[in-house]
């Protein structure tokens, strides 16, 4: 098993595997600064398909020309698209090349895409270990959101319980700086609105704005702050 998402990708590319690999990157996986950098150190060039004029004088000086001739080289050649597949591309690098896909989805099979989508890509590497080690089943869109959140962001809605419990949440992230999509912040207040105790709160400005929290904690101080400030010294 890979050890993370970018092993996932890089197992595709040993040195000299290949001259040409065309690859479907319709999530930009493969421009990621950590990928990007250890291509370039197995000896691959990544050019991107969204100037077909520059890639043929790169292709056709660089690379086609010398492997015509076939002159030694240790280089190889990526060509991506940000299509969801290949078939745009020339008729000629269809059958020189060998065709590679990368998407979300392949990496993240049960998880909802355009939820994972929304996250940044270093919280990939959490997501990608949790569902190694929990195996969960094909998840819709809020289960997706309710396993972000409770396996990358550390935060589990049914375990708050008390006030006390969501202001330790709140505090520990803000805290952190942590930086939190929307439609995961969206989901979260859903779930604390079913409890009546929280209704009241003003959830929409103090799960996402660090400022709004931390006014929220100011004088006069709420019974659930002292609780808290008891509870975290």
């Amino acid at each position: 098993m890979p050890n993370s998402w970018r092993d996932h990708i890089l197992q595709a590319f040993a040195p000299q595997v290949a001259r040409l690999t065309l690859v479907a990157d319709p999530d930009d996986l493969l421009i990621e600064e950590g990928i990007l950098q250890e291509l370039q150190a197995r000896g691959y060039e990544l050019l991107t398909w969204n100037d077909p004029v520059a890639f043929r004088f790169t292709y056709e000086t660089k690379y086609r020309t010398r492997w015509d001739q076939n002159e030694a080289s240790e280089q190889g050649l990526i060509l991506r698209t940000e299509a969801e597949d290949l078939h745009a591309l020339p008729y000629d690098l269809l059958q020189a090349g060998r065709h590679l896909t990368f998407t979300l989805g392949h990496l993240f099979p049960n998880l909802s895409a355009p939820v994972v989508a929304a996250l940044g890509r270093s919280e990939f590497d959490a997501l990608f270990r949790a569902q190694h080690q929990h195996h969960p089943s094909e998840l819709g869109d809020n289960a997706t959101k309710d396993f972000i959140l409770r396996y990358v962001f550390d935060v589990t809605p049914e375990l708050i319980k008390e006030p006390s419990d969501l202001l330790r949440v709140l505090l520990r992230r803000h805290y952190r700086e942590q930086h939190v999509p929307t439609l995961l912040d969206e989901r979260f207040i859903q779930l604390l609105q079913r409890d009546v105790r929280f209704q009241e709160w003003p959830l929409e400005r103090i799960v996402p704005d660090r400022e709004a929290f931390f006014s929220f904690l100011q004088p006069p101080f709420r019974t659930e702050s002292l609780i808290w400030m008891h509870f975290y010294r």
